[in-house]
């Protein structure tokens, strides 16, 4: 009786954390990894790695980024908003720097629309596509809005890490 009632309750309690993270389902293919690539124009790296937090209710990203765009760094926390019934980030960053945003999950695509990054006093208008190739390589591709036109600002495709 004893083992039995242990069984379940450990099914309970650990049912209780994979029911939490259903609704991020769509990111967890990020989870438990490190995803590393460099941008576009060479000599600079980004490595974000990812976690549950909080019994799986958030995803946790942390980033570094380093060479000539570094040391730069940041967090971003997503989670599930019950009452949009959308997956929402947090980011912030070492300047001081924060946004928040949605995440749309299309395919084999994560689409981040429109945010607005603040910064001193400045705001940059991005959107952001990451598209996965595989279950290993994704690449990131994040436009800036500059005086109503839609521009690269960015480029990276990342490779799955040992976390």
């Amino acid at each position: 009786m004893k083992p039995t009632l242990a069984s379940l309750l450990a099914l309970v309690l650990g049912g209780g954390a994979l029911a939490a993270e259903a609704p991020l389902a769509p990111l967890s293919r990020l989870e438990g990894h490190c995803w590393q690539g460099e941008f576009a124009e060479g000599g600079s790296w980004d490595r974000h790695c990812f976690a549950w937090a909080y019994d799986g209710q958030f995803l946790r990203d942390t980033h570094v980024v380093t060479g000539k765009r570094g040391p730069y760094g940041g967090e971003t926390l997503y989670r599930f908003d019950a009452s949009t019934k959308r997956i929402v980030y947090h980011y912030f960053d070492a300047t001081g720097g924060y946004s928040e945003g949605t995440v749309e999950p299309a395919g084999a695509e994560l689409k981040f629309p429109e945010e607005r990054y603040q910064n001193a006093g400045q705001t940059r208008v991005l959107r952001t596509i990451w598209r996965f190739d595989g279950e290993d390589r994704y690449a990131a591709v994040t436009e800036e809005n500059r005086d109503g036109r839609w521009v690269e600002a960015w480029r990276v495709v990342y490779s799955k890490q040992a976390p």
